[in-house]
C-alpha cells in the first residue's frame, strides 16, 4: 500500500495476501483504496481483483474463490474471496450452504498454512501440547447447518456431513490429551464414521474416530472401565466393517478395524489391569505372583512359601505400568514372569523379569533385537505371550506390528529368558514354534 500511485512512493503498510479493500479511485496503473485498519493509499493494479457489488459478480467471487482454493499456495486468498462471497449471499438474502462450507473448509487450510492472514476470516489463537498455532473458529459450519436445517435430500445430506466434519475438526484440530476431552471426542468422530456416506468426511471420520479411540481406550483401562472399553471396540470394529463395505478398495477400512482389534487386546481377559496374580507350585514351593497397588504405584510381589515358612518380596525394580488384563504368567520353575504392558495408546510390547533377582522389567524386544525390535519401531503393536517352555528356558510371544494396515500374519518369536536372545522367530512355522515351548 504506497503513499502515491507510483512503485516508487512510500510504502505505507504491507498486507497479507486476501485483504479486503474497498475502490475508491481508478488509475491507470494505480488504484486508490482504503482496508480497514490502514490509512488509505495506492496500490498496483497487478495485484488486486475487482468485483462490483451485484449478483454476477457475487457468483464470478465465488467461483474465483473455489479455483484459487485448489491451489494450495493461494489458499489464504482463496479463503478471504469465499468469506466475502458467502457474506454477499447472506447480504442479499440468498445464503447458500455449500459457499459457507468450502469458505470455511479453505479458512482452516489458510490458517493451517502459517503466516499473516487477512481479516475477516474467523481465526483464533488456539494453544495445545504443541503450543500456540492459529485455528479457525467453524463459524462458516455452523452457518451452513443452520441453513441445511431438516433438508433431507442427498445432496443436503453431503453437505449436512461436510459441516459436521468441519465442526469437530475446528472443536478438536488434534487428538485430544486429557480424559474429559476423549470421552467427548471420541464417541463424536465415532458416530459420523458409523452414518457418514460422502466419502471424504467418512475417510476423515474413520482415521480420527480409530485414533481418537486408541488414546480413550488406554484411559479406560487405566480407570478399570472394562466394560466401557469392550464397547467402545465393539463400535470400532463394527464402524470398520462398514467403511470396508462402503470403500472396498481402500485401505482406511483395514486400518480401522486392526485399531479395534488393538482396543480387544488391550482389553485382555475384561478383569481390571490389576491386581491380578499367578500361583505356580514346584515341590513343595508353592509362589504367588501379584500385580497390585495403585495406578502410577504398581508393585510385582513374590509370595514363596515352603512348609509353614512364608517370604513376601517386592521387585522394586521391576515396576509395572500398565499391564493388559489377564497377561501375567509365571514360567513353571517359577524364576520368570512375563505380561503385556500398555506402554501408549497404540502399543502392547511384552515385558519380562527375573523373580529371583531385583532387576528392571525388561522389553523383551529391546533385548532380543532382530525382527522384535523392528517392530517395536512402528506406529502400531499388538503383542501376546504365547507362555514358558516346561524348563522355564525360553518364552514364546507373538508380535503383529504396523504403520498404516497390518500384514497377512502376526510372527511368532521365541527368545532365551536369560539373555533374551532370539532364539526362533517365524510367520507360518507354528510347529516349530510350538515344539520350542514344550
Amino acid at each position: 500500500l504506497r503513499e502515491k500511485p507510483s512503485a516508487s512512493a512510500r510504502i505505507l503498510s504491507r498486507l497479507p495476501q486476501g485483504t479486503r479493500f474497498t475502490l475508491s479511485e481508478a488509475g491507470e496503473q494505480f488504484l486508490r483504496v482504503e482496508a480497514a485498519g490502514h490509512p488509505p493509499g495506492w496500490v498496483s493494479r497487478g495485484v488486486v481483483i475487482v468485483f462490483r457489488p451485484d449478483a454476477a459478480s457475487t457468483k464470478d467471487l465465488a467461483a474465483v474463490g473455489r479455483t484459487f482454493a485448489a491451489n494450495e499456495g493461494n489458499y489464504k486468498l482463496a479463503a478471504a474471496l469465499l468469506e466475502r462471497a458467502a457474506a454477499r449471499l447472506r447480504e442479499a438474502k440468498t445464503p447458500d450452504p455449500e459457499t459457507e462450507i468450502l469458505a470455511g473448509e479453505t479458512a482452516e487450510a489458510a490458517a493451517a498454512s502459517g503466516g499473516p492472514l487477512p481479516g475477516g476470516l474467523a481465526i483464533l489463537e488456539k494453544t495445545d501440547s504443541a503450543g500456540a498455532r492459529a485455528a479457525y473458529s467453524g463459524a462458516a459450519f455452523d452457518r451452513a447447518l443452520a441453513l441445511i436445517g431438516k433438508d433431507t435430500s442427498r445432496e443436503s445430506l453431503s453437505l449436512r456431513e461436510r459441516a459436521s466434519a468441519g465442526l469437530l475438526r475446528s472443536r478438536y484440530p488434534a487428538v485430544s490429551t486429557s480424559y474429559p476431552a476423549l470421552a467427548d471426542e471420541t464417541p463424536a468422530w465415532l458416530a459420523l464414521a458409523e452414518t457418514a456416506e460422502n466419502t471424504d468426511v467418512l475417510r476423515l471420520a474413520a482415521e480420527r474416530a480409530g485414533v481418537a479411540s486408541l488414546a480413550l481406550g488406554r484411559s479406560l483401562l487405566a480407570l478399570g472401565r472394562t466394560r466401557d472399553l469392550a464397547e467402545l471396540s465393539r463400535r470400532l470394529s463394527s464402524a470398520g466393517s462398514r467403511v470396508q463395505a462402503l470403500m472396498p478398495g481402500a485401505r482406511d477400512g483395514r486400518r480401522l478395524a486392526a485399531r479395534a482389534a488393538l482396543l480387544a487386546a488391550m482389553r485382555g481377559t475384561g478383569a481390571p489391569s490389576f491386581p491380578q496374580q499367578v500361583r505356580v507350585v514346584i515341590g513343595p514351593k508353592e509362589r504367588i505372583v501379584r500385580i497390585s497397588g495403585k495406578l502410577g504405584a504398581l508393585q510385582l510381589s513374590v509370595e514363596t512359601t515352603v512348609g509353614g515358612t512364608r517370604d513376601v518380596r517386592t521387585k522394586r525394580a521391576a515396576t509395572p505400568l500398565l499391564p493388559v488384563p489377564g497377561s501375567l504368567c509365571v514360567s513353571p520353575d517359577g524364576k520368570s514372569a512375563a505380561w503385556i504392558e500398555v506402554i501408549g495408546p497404540a502399543a502392547l510390547v511384552p515385558v519380562l523379569t527375573s523373580l529371583e533377582r531385583d532387576e528392571p522389567a525388561r522389553e523383551i524386544a529391546y533385548v532380543s533385537g532382530g525382527r522384535p525390535l523392528r517392530d517395536q519401531a512402528l506406529a502400531h503393536v499388538l503383542s501376546a505371550l504365547s507362555g514358558f517352555s516346561r524348563d522355564g528356558q525360553r518364552l514364546g510371544l507373538s508380535i503383529d506390528a504396523w504403520n498404516d494396515t497390518p500384514g497377512p500374519a502376526p510372527r511368532y518369536s521365541v527368545v532365551s529368558v536369560a539373555t533374551g536372545e532370539l532364539l526362533f522367530e517365524t510367520s507360518r512355522d507354528l510347529t516349530s514354534f510350538e515344539r520350542l515351548l514344550r
